[in-house]
């Protein structure tokens, strides 16, 4: 009987115990959730057009500190996109496409994974010339997402490989004129 209640009592001490961490997970949540949201509404200025770059980097450390305390919300994925594209406005491209790849990487069902695949192509063509892993990425876009809206995009910037922007330049007047004669 002694045995029954002390087990009994020590069951109720570690339910009452994890009720505590639930509440308190979800109120640890909540609460970056509201400072989160309160950084988005204030990070860009509507009337100047102009982004707060103090603002837009403690919303990504913000973003990454609720992705490090709740891995498998669904808002997770969501706030590394996010992270990524502050990271590319302040002009860090490299984090930008480091934000990206944690993504694909963590969480490859994500919904933009078509997007994240498209962006880390573009930026490593676009601001690190590197067209291999341009072509890498541009590559999985087109075999995985195959009816996606950017795989037109990733075809005609691969096609762009290699060439100087006053070629890109003598190609499109000559489809121009072309499409004249017609």
């Amino acid at each position: 009987m002694k045995n029954t209640i002390l087990l009994i009592l020590s069951i109720t001490v570690l339910f009452a115990c994890s009720n505590n961490k639930t509440s308190d997970a979800i109120a640890e949540k909540q609460t970056s959730r509201s400072y989160i949201d309160s950084l988005e509404k204030r990070m860009f200025n509507a009337q100047s057009m102009e982004l707060d770059k103090d603002l837009a980097s403690k919303g990504i450390a913000a973003y990454q500190e609720y992705v490090q305390a709740f891995p498998d919300d669904s808002l997770s994925p969501e706030f590394i996109f996010r992270s990524s594209d502050l990271s590319r406005a302040l002009g860090d491209n490299r984090m930008s496409i480091e934000y990206l790849d944690q993504l694909t990487k963590k969480y490859p069902t994500y919904k933009k994974m078509p997007e994240c695949l498209f962006l880390q192509g573009y930026y490593h063509q676009e601001f690190f010339k590197d067209t291999v892993q341009a072509k890498m990425y541009y590559d999985q876009l087109i075999s995985k997402y195959p009816n996606h809206a950017f795989v037109d995009d990733a075809k005609a910037l691969m096609q762009m490989f290699g060439k100087t922007e006053q070629d890109i330049i003598k190609e499109f007047e000559s489809k121009k004129d072309e499409k004249r004669e017609i």
